[in-house]
């Protein structure tokens, strides 16, 4: 298919992101800052300063003003420093340690990474409020989302498309290692019947790459499912046991016990370890976790639900099972994080022959 057919069915650019002329511009010419990204975590501010003045750049006397440290909630650096300077300096990586990047920067640039600052010392904020009772069936997952978008972008773009007013604060990106932004975010809908009609239309959704510049930069398509849910509550702090064996089932009888879902479970030939109830007032019903012996079984139990749904007939957009997950907690007194530890990584991506 042609570039043209593809950038037709785009969304059209958001007035208020339309910042800069359609006319393409070479990027040093509209230049306003430039981000050095993989430094030390250990660097600050004024390390960033030494290094820049030691490849013969100068900042002035103004530098503080003029550099932005992305950092954690804790406070720790992310090794992702953006100087505010229209100057085209890239020989100045080469004075950092091996490894580190130099990019340019455009006025839509910086204020992305501005906002991208900013969300990522409120995130823990945002999960909770992601992990709300009354928000459980109104929350979706938007997949393939452009690095470039901010949470205005993919407002715009479901009040476009889906005539569904989200407010900003309601969409959340995932972050990955090195404060980098994810292309996957969560949007809580006004309701679940919006919801539903959102994961319907957002699905290989082409919206322009760069939603600042239009369809100059091509497109990407979005989709959008119920893959992830929230739950935050103290009873389940602990309720994992650091097990990775467990399973989440949702939708079942509000009055319903864990010994009547235990025989449920044994006259559907399940075999779980122990089963623990979470009551969800979404929807008046309840929710339950159980743990099954060794990773194979837990991923035949899934595919089995699987199954269950299926010859229930239920809907696809209707949350049945999924795989429950901690969220990575960094502690100030951690030197290395858990959730960054290679050698800790779950295997449940592993494949399992049945």
């Amino acid at each position: 298919a042609s570039s043209s057919a593809v950038v037709g069915s785009a969304v059209a650019p958001s007035p208020s992101a339309f910042r800069e002329s359609q006319d393409q511009v070479s990027l040093s010419e509209r230049q306003e800052a430039f981000l050095l990204e993989r430094l030390p975590r250990d660097w600050g501010e004024e390390q960033v300063f030494r290094c820049l003045r030691g490849a013969g750049y100068d900042l002035g006397e103004d530098w503080r003003s003029r550099v932005l440290l992305m950092r954690s909630r804790l406070g720790v650096s992310l090794g992702r420093a953006l100087v505010a300077s229209a100057a085209h300096v890239p020989h100045v990586a080469h004075a950092c340690p091996p490894g580190a990047t130099y990019r340019p920067m455009d006025r839509y640039d910086v204020e992305s990474f501005v906002e991208q600052c900013e969300r990522f010392v409120n995130l823990s904020d945002d999960l909770r409020r992601l992990a709300r009772p009354e928000h459980f069936h109104r929350i979706i997952t938007i997949n393939e989302v452009p690095s470039s978008y901010g949470r205005r972008d993919v407002a715009f773009v479901i009040k476009e498309r889906c005539g569904v007013v989200v407010e900003p604060r309601d969409v959340v990106f995932r972050f990955k290692r090195w404060g980098r932004q994810a292309d996957t975010c969560y949007v809580i809908c006004p309701t679940e019947k919006e919801a539903d009609h959102c994961v319907a239309m957002i699905q290989e959704l082409a919206v322009p790459k760069k939603a600042a510049y239009g369809n100059l930069f091509g497109a990407t398509f979005l989709w959008s499912s119920r893959a992830t849910l929230f739950l935050c509550h103290p009873d389940l702090d602990f309720a994992l046991y650091g097990s990775k064996f467990w399973v989440f089932t949702t939708g079942w009888q509000e009055d319903m016990r864990v010994d009547e879902f235990m025989q449920v479970l044994h006259q559907m030939q399940f075999r779980p370890l122990r089963a623990l109830r979470h009551p969800i007032a979404a929807d008046s019903s309840s929710a339950f976790f159980f743990e099954c012996e060794g990773m194979e079984r837990t991923k035949k139990a899934m595919m089995r639900l699987r199954r269950l749904k299926h010859r229930w007939r239920m809907k696809k957009e209707t949350p049945f099972f999924a795989y429950p997950r901690r969220i990575d907690v960094h502690r100030a007194c951690e030197d290395a994080y858990e959730d960054e530890d290679s050698a800790a990584d779950s295997d449940v991506d592993e494949p399992i022959h049945y």
